[in-house]
């Protein structure tokens, strides 16, 4: 039994130290990654994980060639990278691998030796670099260090009680014990696995350095441009990479290059990044935005109201990207085995790639429970619903994470090879079944395009009759669940989950369908008023008028020089507007005289 629960404990402590091992820039955000450049395996013959560190500092300062050259003529020989399935008993792995720095201008790309010893259950990290002294940050600890797996628990040492080790005892060591503590068969997609993390990082930073800043100058559209700029530039970097390695793989020529057609393709930015790099493609969405009109005349972006079918093909693009392309995201397989057959046998066939977001099924919003999804996230099971479509369309499915400002981070490629007649025919039978089957059970299946004109549902369209019914519901109950006031004592009522407030003011309240089909519902109606409540961690309370206010508050954020504790009487007068909702509602009034009130009474 004993041994039993040994062999887990070490299942779990190699679990736990692959995420280390793999994506140490999860803990150190200096970094953008690491790339293995050799492997070796040898039987294990130490017998501490100190005696490790002192053989193998003699590689220190040496370049690729030279350690492997020392590697090569010790007891070390080739092997493949270690993995939680070949952890035999008395046997050691070694890799070499660049520590890649997420600031490029910053920071020198490090060399460093993993050594994983099963015999011991340690790993040991030698960085290989010679330490700068005056280094001030560097990318990783300029000492030894060693993550063992102890009687109960993880635990980090570092070799000689080095002080520059200090970082990795408050930050790594934690998140070790955390994973560990935490691991169940830990797995995952590694992010931006399908293509060189090392030539990725690269081609981001030199996209970044030339787009960004002209971009976020001139960004005309209401949303964060940070976010979306960033999230395309690392898009555009993933694809690019990913058709150099098919030029490569494929032996096509070295001017080649991909052509695309980016479906659904919002803010055009993705269009406007891959046809300033080269390649050669198109935008297509329902509406245009403000955006568009700023981007030089050969980024190709067009008004189309695009209603999928069976038939749909693109003949004169090599790709087909959806990005975030929502209701349109399940039909992107289809319409590329569509576009795949109708280019046979002149051209190869189209390929796709697709970032799926919301969940969309072919006639409407996903139903995860008819997809046999009781253990598993609605996302989980629409992210495997949309990689079945590609399978059963004939495609080779690759998934891939990428490192973009989202949530929604899980992608598909979709490869297929060239077929005859017969082969083509075949699938094609299949689609037509999938399509068949997704029509069983559904009343309306006819594609419903979204509409061009983009909807504006913030509450602030809702009837004020409606709007104010629902505040005054809401001050009702938190009053009703204050803790008791003393005498003379203003009420300021207590605090109340959302999700309760719901239940309290459902049997009352006529509209709160109305307000749920609003973005935010509730939530965003209480925002909208909060000169009267606060909203935080899904509760809602009173904003006293003595609080300081939003607006002010975001006042002196952008001038910490003007913070004060309270607006002059002299500047109330002449700032204030509205009337003030506790004067006129609450049970006692305002607790704030009329001149120092923010508001009039």
């Amino acid at each position: 039994m004993q041994s039993i629960l040994n062999t887990n404990m070490a299942e779990t402590f190699w679990s736990a130290l692959k995420v280390w091992s793999q994506k140490p820039h999860v803990v150190n955000k200096r970094l953008t990654g690491v790339a293995s450049v050799a492997h070796w395996k040898c039987t294990s013959l130490f017998s501490s994980w100190e005696e490790i560190v002192e053989k193998h500092l003699e590689l220190t300062g040496l370049n690729e060639v030279e350690i492997e050259e020392q590697m090569n003529s010790h007891l070390w020989s080739k092997s493949e990278h270690w993995t939680v399935g070949n952890c035999e008993e008395n046997t050691c792995f070694a890799s070499v691998r660049r520590c890649l720095p997420k600031q490029t201008r910053r920071h020198l790309t490090v060399l460093e030796l993993e050594i994983i010893d099963f015999k011991l259950k340690c790993a040991v990290y030698v960085p290989l670099n010679e330490a700068i002294e005056e280094e001030i940050e560097n990318l990783i600890p300029p000492c030894p260090y060693a993550v063992c797996l102890g009687s109960s628990d993880i635990e980090l040492k570092v070799f000689k009680n080095d002080a520059r080790g200090e970082w990795l005892l408050l930050n790594v060591l934690p998140k070790l014990k955390k994973w560990y503590a935490e691991m169940d068969n830990h797995s995952g997609v590694d992010s931006v696995r399908l293509v060189s993390l090392e030539a990725y990082n690269n081609l981001y930073q030199e996209l970044k350095k030339k787009y960004v800043p002209y971009i976020a100058k001139v960004w005309p559209e209401c949303t964060d441009p940070q976010k979306f700029i960033h999230e395309d530039v690392a898009i555009a970097s993933y694809l690019i990479l990913l058709w150099r390695q098919e030029r490569e793989r494929l032996q096509l020529d070295s001017d080649h290059r991909q052509t695309f057609i980016d479906i659904g393709c919002g803010n055009g930015l993705l269009v406007y990044l891959l046809t300033s790099e080269g390649y050669q493609g198109k935008g297509i969405d329902i509406r245009a935005r403000k955006i568009w009109s700023l981007y030089p005349p050969e980024i190709q972006l067009e008004v189309s109201t695009l209603v999928p079918s069976e038939e749909t093909y693109f003949l004169e693009y090599d790709w087909l990207l959806g990005n975030h392309s929502d209701e349109l995201t399940p039909w992107l397989p289809v319409m590329a085995l569509q576009s795949s057959i109708k280019r046979h046998p002149a051209h190869m066939p189209t390929r796709y790639w697709v970032l799926p977001c919301c969940p969309f099924s072919f006639w409407g919003k996903f139903q995860r429970e008819k997809f046999n999804s009781a253990n598993s996230s609605r996302y989980f099971e629409y992210l495997r619903f949309v990689a079945d479509i590609g399978r059963n369309c004939g495609y080779e499915v690759e998934e891939d994470r990428l490192r973009i400002p989202s949530t929604r981070r899980t992608c598909f490629v979709g490869s297929i090879h060239k077929k005859s007649d017969s082969e083509w025919a075949d699938l094609l039978k299949i689609k037509t079944n999938m399509i068949a089957l997704s029509k069983e059970g559904v009343e309306e299946t006819m594609f419903q395009p979204r509409s061009a004109v983009e909807l504006i549902r913030n509450c602030t369209r809702v009837e004020r009759s409606i709007q104010d019914a629902f505040v005054n519901l809401t001050a009702k109950h938190l009053l009703q669940c204050g803790s008791q006031k003393q005498p003379g004592e203003w009420n300021q009522g207590g605090e109340i989950n959302l999700t309760d407030l719901v239940t309290l003011v459902s049997q009352e309240f006529k509209d709160l369908r109305r307000l749920k089909n609003e973005c935010g519902g509730i939530q965003t109606l209480l925002r909208n008023h909060s000169h009267i409540f606060v909203v935080q961690n899904k509760c809602v309370r009173f904003r006293s008028p003595q609080e300081i206010s939003v607006d002010e508050w975001r006042s002196q954020q952008k001038n910490p020089a003007t913070r004060k504790p309270r607006l002059a009487a002299s500047a109330c007068a002449i700032t204030k507007r509205k009337p003030c909702w506790f004067f006129a509602n609450h049970p006692d009034g305002c607790p704030l005289t009329q001149d120092s009130c923010r508001y009039v009474h």
